[in-house]
């Protein structure tokens, strides 16, 4: 009588057991697939593909398309965790005691990400879409106001600077940072300084006013093609 419990308990067992391996599994085999994928967009930009993805993961391409129904899942959390660094370097330009020294932070870190971050200057190129654009522009205007009014405060910037002259200027930036290239990297540190020499007072007003935000906006939302031609951001 005592041997029906004693032969259902393993099976039961196992029952119970496999469901929590295969979870489990799943759970790694998904973790694995965001990895690669912050890996391979960081590396090629967002015209990889999730079966590149998976590749470099090291599972079946299957197995990625029961995770993630395309590659824009996938990009749209790396793209929110360039966006949290991006704001972060923001935030920490603008906690700089020296206004200065915290421009100079923002643009040499903003550099240093982008040079690494191939699917971040597809962002800022408007390469991917404008939503990831748009939300690098609403979180990082506020600490680099607030670092211009203390620079300006301070008598070590010119007066006809905003926040939103900063994403062309970061754009200009990711077009010659080599991403990997050899000899290239130093090339970017020397128009930094050009830039920042361009920021101190005393120069020739600019000949147009920054561009605004809503401006930036529609210009995110237009296809970089579409651009050829269309005229300046005033």
């Amino acid at each position: 009588m005592s041997a029906k419990p004693d032969t259902a308990t393993p099976a039961s067992s196992a029952a119970a057991v496999g469901p929590r391996r295969l979870r489990a599994d799943a759970a790694r085999n998904r973790q694995r697939l965001i990895d690669a994928a912050a890996e391979v967009f960081a590396e090629r930009g967002l015209d990889a593909t999730l079966d590149d993805i998976a590749r470099h993961a090291g599972v079946n391409v299957a197995t990625a398309y029961r995770h993630f129904a395309n590659k824009h899942e996938l990009a749209r959390e790396f793209l929110r965790q360039c966006v949290d660094q991006a704001v972060a370097i923001a935030e920490e330009a603008a906690a700089e005691p020296d206004p200065w020294a915290g421009l100079t932070h923002f643009l040499e870190r903003s550099l240093e990400l982008i040079a690494h971050n191939r699917a971040l200057v597809d962002v800022l190129k408007r390469a991917y879409g404008a939503e990831q654009f748009a939300e690098l522009l609403e979180r990082t205007t506020a600490a680099l106001e607030q670092l211009l009014a203390r620079a300006r405060a301070a008598g070590v910037v010119r007066e006809d600077v905003a926040a939103t002259d900063f994403p062309p200027i970061l754009e200009m930036l990711a077009a010659i940072t080599g991403l990997g290239i050899p000899g290239v990297p130093a090339v970017p540190h020397r128009y930094i300084g050009l830039v920042l020499a361009g920021l101190r007072p005393g120069q020739d007003r600019l000949p147009s006013k920054p561009p605004s935000q809503e401006l930036l906006r529609r210009v995110a939302q237009t296809k970089p093609e579409r651009l050829q031609g269309a005229g300046s951001l005033t």
